[in-house]
């Protein structure tokens, strides 16, 4: 079986898409087969690989609620399930059906058999289709802005993990990765010590991705910041978190 590893956090802004793009590319360039999944209504991830997801024939919505086999797309050496903005509708549409928990399952099983690794980036919510990707999944990366406020939202993101396991007990926390440090500032780098004191006490705090213009630059022109700017300073911190889980 493959690898499902949600990069999952209810908050917004936290940089969670950008790495799982140069996360799921930093497995692929290592040889491992991967799969990514757009399960965000707001397709940011489709949209960083130049996939116009407003001109898909099919995506992760029809998956979910019609049965149809995922549509992929292949580039940068990965695939991806696109998602769109019809994934938005889900939410509702989900309310009413039967076993609506295991869909997002249901959709991997089809395809898991040819990935090493499939890394889910979660809509930055707790509805139905976040429930999905923890019920899908086998670990969740947790990525946490290098802010105090960030320490807040986490009690009901465990809350909710701690619900999920009633319908998949096996899923594991991989661990926190402190996101968006800007090393220049004392305000965020007391606020990262303070993230990796008080998360740390019970989980695996990974070392922070910094902040940098270039993760923004590779979005812009579509590619992985691997891609974008090679001798990128912040790569290193993409290639230390790989090593640590285990890529």
């Amino acid at each position: 079986m493959a690898r499902v590893i949600a990069v999952f956090n209810q908050a917004g802004g936290v940089g969670k898409t950008s790495l799982t793009r140069d996360l799921g590319y930093e497995f692929a360039i290592r040889g491992s087969r991967v799969l990514l999944v757009d399960a965000d209504p707001q397709a940011s991830l489709t949209e960083f690989f130049g996939v116009e997801s407003d001109r898909l024939e099919s995506s992760l919505f029809d998956a979910l609620l019609h049965g149809a086999l995922p549509s992929l797309v292949e580039m940068h050496g990965l695939t991806v399930l696109p998602s769109s903005i019809d994934l938005a509708a889900a939410d509702f549409l989900l309310a009413a059906e039967i076993g609506r928990e295991l869909r997002l399952r249901q959709v991997l099983e089809k395809v898991e058999a040819d990935f090493d690794v499939i890394f889910v980036d979660a809509p930055p919510s707790l509805g139905n289709i976040s429930i999905n990707v923890l019920v899908a999944a086998t670990e969740i990366l947790i990525p946490v802005q290098c802010e105090i406020k960030a320490l807040r939202g986490t009690r009901h993101l465990f809350e909710t993990i701690d619900r999920v396991r009633g319908l998949n007990p096996k899923l594991k926390i991989a661990g926190v990765v402190p996101t968006l440090l800007d090393r220049r500032t004392r305000l965020n780098t007391e606020s990262y010590e303070v993230l990796k004191n008080r998360l740390g006490e019970k989980l695996t705090v990974f070392e922070p991705i910094r902040r940098g213009v270039a993760f923004a630059e590779a979005s812009a022109h579509a590619v992985p910041v691997q891609k974008h700017q090679p001798g990128y300073d912040g790569i290193a911190d993409i290639r230390r978190l790989a090593d640590a889980l285990g890529g």
